[in-house]
């Protein structure tokens, strides 16, 4: 598993999520993760996948899904918000 960086800068309206780091397998996969899980929530992120821009920052520890991270799960490692 791989961590990305997803940033997006369509939604900057106060308390929105501008960026998080995820754990996926690939890019494709990362920029399909929501942060809250729910496309629909388009107040705390962007309105759809393709306004996501994904960064590779390298491997994640072998051990990663010891700690509770799965391939079948909204795998978000830390978010930054946006304040006005």
């Amino acid at each position: 598993m791989k961590l990305y960086l997803l940033e997006q800068n369509e939604n900057q309206s106060e308390g929105s999520i501008a960026s998080c780091v995820v754990v996926a397998n690939s890019k494709e996969e990362a920029q399909q993760v929501h942060p809250f899980t729910d496309w629909d929530r388009v107040e705390v992120w962007t309105y759809g996948p393709e306004d996501v821009q994904v960064t590779y920052l390298g491997n994640a520890r072998k051990d990663i899904e010891k700690a509770g991270f799965s391939e079948n799960i909204n795998n978000v490692v830390c978010l930054h918000r946006c304040y006005s």
